[in-house]
């Protein structure tokens, strides 16, 4: 199985709501450590905890497929994909604002909405669909991820190979 990534590690972290410091507790090192990993600054970090890392994010759900990849379960087995194509969900949210390094301010601006509809949408269960009475918000948060080369292919995955390959696009 292949190791995680520093930005896999920062997206899933944020998805799950946790800080630097949840991470360095569980792994039984520093803060720092954790904040220079997340930032590419270390050798053999994710050599040592990918295994670690894995089985605790799998058991909250998250999982890497790929080293470009990021998916969560839902937690209702049922509930079906949408093929709706302004679907985006609590997870495609935060793990993408998360993979561009914005703020929900940033967010907001570059998509030309109300930063309100962000911060209300990162409230909701990582599965749920967000919706909005503002029609064009959903869409126009889609299309800053696509012109950040950050797809989102089905409900319940984020894929961002393009914008690691060509971290400038940011």
């Amino acid at each position: 199985m292949k190791n995680i990534t520093n930005v896999q590690l920062r997206s899933a972290r944020q998805i799950l709501n946790l800080g630097v410091r949840d991470i360095a507790r569980l792994l039984k090192v520093s803060k720092a450590t954790i904040s220079k990993a997340e930032l590419g600054k270390t050798r053999d970090f994710f050599f040592k905890n990918s295994a670690a890392l894995r089985d605790y994010f799998e058991a909250h759900k998250i999982i890497f497929p790929n080293e470009y990849t990021i998916r969560i379960i839902p937690a209702d087995t049922q509930e079906a994909l949408s093929n709706d194509i302004d679907y985006l969900n609590r997870f495609q949210l935060k793990g993408s604002r998360c993979l561009l390094q914005l703020s929900q301010q940033m967010l907001a601006c570059k998509a030309g909405i109300d930063r309100n509809i962000i911060s209300r949408a990162e409230l909701l269960n990582n599965s749920k669909k967000i919706t909005s009475s503002n029609k064009e918000a959903i869409s126009q948060i889609k299309l800053v991820f696509n012109n950040h080369n950050i797809e989102l292919p089905e409900p319940y995955l984020i894929f961002f190979k393009k914008y690691i390959d060509n971290p400038s696009n940011g």
